[in-house]
C-alpha cells in the first residue's frame, strides 16, 4: 500500500482580508501588507525622487501613514490605489522640500527638467539611458509613465492616484512618450548604424 500524502495549500489572504484584520488591530496583517507592497512602492518612489536613501524614507513614511490612517479608507477594493496615492504625496512632499520644485502640478512649456548632451550617455547600456531620460522628465510626466509602464496601472487608477482626469493622464502619457522617443531616437539610430 502506498503512503497517502496530504498537501495543504494555505492561501494568502486577500487585500480586503488584510485590511479587515488591520482594522481589528492585527500587526501581523500590517506586516503582510507591507511585504506585499513594499517591492512595488519602492521602485515607484525611487523613480520619482531619484535617490535610493530618499526613496527608502518616502516608503517608510508611506507605510506609517497607511498604518495610522487605515480607518480612513472607505472602499477596500481601492487599497492599491490608496497606497500609491499616499506614496505619491510623500514623494512630491519630498521633492518640494528638497528641490523647491516650481510648477510641480501645472503644465509647463517643456516636459524636460534639463537637457543633457547625448554624448555623455553613448557608452552606457540602453537600459541606463532610458532610465536617465525618464529621470529628466518633469515629475508629473515621469510619474504617469512609471505608473503606466512599470506598475501597469490603468488610466483610471493613475487618475485616482494623481488627482488628474483620465484625459489629462492620456495626454500626459502621450507627451511624455513622444518627448522620450525624440530624445532616444539619435541614440538608437547611431547604435543601429543608420
Amino acid at each position: 500500500m502506498l503512503p497517502l500524502t496530504v498537501t495543504s495549500t494555505v492561501q494568502s489572504p486577500t487585500d480586503q482580508e488584510l485590511l479587515e484584520q488591520m482594522r481589528l488591530g492585527s500587526t501581523s496583517a500590517f506586516a503582510r501588507l507591507y511585504h506585499r507592497y513594499k517591492h512595488k512602492v519602492y521602485p515607484y518612489c525611487h523613480r520619482l525622487v531619484r535617490n535610493a536613501e530618499a526613496a527608502e524614507d518616502v516608503v517608510q513614511e508611506t507605510f506609517l501613514k497607511i498604518h495610522r490612517g487605515i480607518h480612513l479608507l472607505q472602499k477596500p477594493e481601492h487599497l492599491r490605489t490608496w497606497i500609491f496615492s499616499i506614496a505619491r504625496n510623500e514623494a512630491l512632499t519630498h521633492l518640494r522640500r528638497t528641490r523647491h520644485m516650481e510648477d510641480l502640478e501645472g503644465e509647463a512649456e517643456t516636459v524636460w527638467d534639463e537637457d543633457n548632451p547625448l554624448e555623455e550617455l553613448e557608452e552606457q547600456e540602453t537600459k541606463n539611458i532610458i532610465q536617465h531620460y525618464l529621470g529628466l522628465l518633469r515629475p508629473h510626466y515621469r510619474e504617469f509613465l512609471v505608473l503606466r509602464e512599470y506598475e501597469q496601472l490603468s488610466y483610471a487608477e493613475i487618475a485616482a492616484i494623481t488627482g488628474a482626469t483620465e484625459s489629462a493622464v492620456k495626454s500626459g502619457l502621450f507627451k511624455a512618450r513622444k518627448a522620450l522617443a525624440k530624445k532616444l531616437e539619435p541614440f538608437f539610430r547611431e547604435r543601429d548604424g543608420q
